[in-house]
């Protein structure tokens, strides 16, 4: 009788613990079917604005080149021979700004790829500790911290728009398309001379590189650190230190695992700029201190607040 009342509360505990795996295996699918869906509405967006955008680039263009052709009527014969060059450099402007426009938006969507296959792996790694776990007060309190799903919102890709409107202002004031000051008396027309001719051409290719330049994107360097802390115990100080860490300025992402002798290991990935080692000690509760520092490692001693208890 007794042997029997002490094996049922066992199998009640093993069937709320399947129940409890179900259920997160369910939300787990279901949060990234949620975000891969907003992932694709996102893309959709984007491809939808493209066009739109580059009709209005062709719109502008377009209106430069009609205020182009109505200065032109006014001028001898040299004039009507630049405004047709005018025109001719026009237009292969547009066709840059057109592949700059469109260069962005691709690295956009591959920046949005890119975020939805590294929350996939997040949550997939979360997961792989979450399911080893047998306890279901732990497994509750495991489950509690799942990460969230990225958002997504359109970047810097406005200030391409700006940066290829700013140039066109600029491109289309006289002195900039004349190459000087117009000159106030008019003279015969002149067969330009190969030298001039290289010169010009050398300038219009040195400004179309400095425009490619200021308009790429700058790559984020990302370097890696891991922490290697001893000292915390329970589940939930783990996922607090651990949510912390991603907290402090300049960390980009965490990621955590345990280690051959009871340590839990942190590879935080963070700017390049940042002191990591000065900033752990900032972390509220935890009495947190580095004990030891070599190339790409802090080794860590902390104190468990929920050990107290």
């Amino acid at each position: 009788m007794n042997e029997t009342a002490a094996r049922h509360p066992n199998r009640f505990l093993a069937d709320l613990t399947q129940a409890m795996r179900s259920t997160a295996e369910t939300a787990r699918q279901a949060t990234i079917d949620q975000c891969q869906a907003d992932a694709k509405a996102y893309v959709e967006k984007l491809h939808a604005r493209t066009d739109d955008e580059a009709a209005s680039l062709r719109k502008g263009a377009e209106a430069d080149v009609s205020a182009i052709r109505d200065w032109s009527k006014a001028e001898v014969e040299r004039i009507r021979v630049e405004t047709e060059q005018r025109i001719a450099r026009r237009r292969e402007l547009l066709e840059q700004e057109l592949q700059e426009y469109n260069s962005a938006i691709e690295l956009e969507i591959e920046r949005v790829q890119k975020r939805v296959s590294g929350f996939t792996e997040e949550v997939a790694q979360f997961f792989e500790q979450l399911l080893q776990e047998a306890d279901p007060t732990v497994f509750a309190s495991m489950a509690a911290q799942m990460p969230d799903p990225p958002t997504f919102a359109e970047s810097e890709r406005g200030t391409l728009a700006t940066e290829i409107k700013a140039r066109r202002e600029k491109i289309m004031r006289s002195e900039d398309l004349l190459g000087g000051e117009p000159e106030a008396v008019v003279s015969p027309p002149q067969e330009p001379s190969a030298e001039d001719v290289a010169a010009a051409a050398a300038a219009e290719e040195e400004a179309a590189r400095e425009a490619r330049a200021a308009a790429a994107p700058k790559p984020e360097v990302v370097e890696s650190t891991q922490v290697v802390v001893v000292g915390l115990v329970s589940v939930a100080s783990i996922a607090t230190f651990k949510r912390q860490l991603g907290r402090l300025p300049g960390v980009k992402n965490v990621g955590v695992s345990s280690g051959p002798d009871g340590e839990f290991i942190f590879t935080v990935g963070h700017g390049p700029d940042i002191s990591l080692g000065s900033l752990i000690s900032t972390l509220p509760n935890f009495q947190a201190r580095v004990v030891s520092e070599r190339d790409g490692v802090l080794n860590v001693s902390a104190h468990d607040p929920e050990a107290e208890g």
